[in-house]
């Protein structure tokens, strides 16, 4: 996919993800070699920006503890991708009911429960 000025369009990672095309993720500084201002700044708003996205694995995390726990898991035996799904979900429709930090702090209302579950 290209935008209108013909630049592909970039998803911010956090340094768990692999950078590829369309995925990047914070300027490093190599070899010691000076930052730019402009490129510690752009760091430090993608930094902040980046927690309030964890904010929203942490909600789920506090609502079900279980997901926290990785000693309850078993590769191949547990339907882990399942589980977080439905947790994940189930804390999306809590936010339609009761907020979020996210919401406070983008001055943002989530959306009701029937626009979040498509229902006419």
């Amino acid at each position: 996919m290209r935008l209108p000025n013909g630049q592909q369009p970039l998803v911010y990672g956090d340094p768990a993800y692999f950078l590829r095309p369309g995925i990047m993720g914070a300027y490093r500084n190599l070899r010691n070699r000076d930052m730019t201002p402009a490129k510690r700044q752009f760091n430090k708003h993608m930094s902040r920006q980046r927690m309030s996205v964890e904010w929203g694995f942490g909600k789920a995390l506090m609502q079900w503890g279980f997901l926290g726990h990785k000693l309850n898991f078993k590769v191949g035996l547990s339907p882990v991708g399942s589980y977080y799904a439905v947790c994940i979900l189930l804390a999306n429709v809590h936010t339609c009911y009761w907020g979020s930090a996210t919401s406070v702090k983008f001055n943002c209302q989530p959306p009701t429960i029937f626009e979040y579950l498509h229902f006419q």
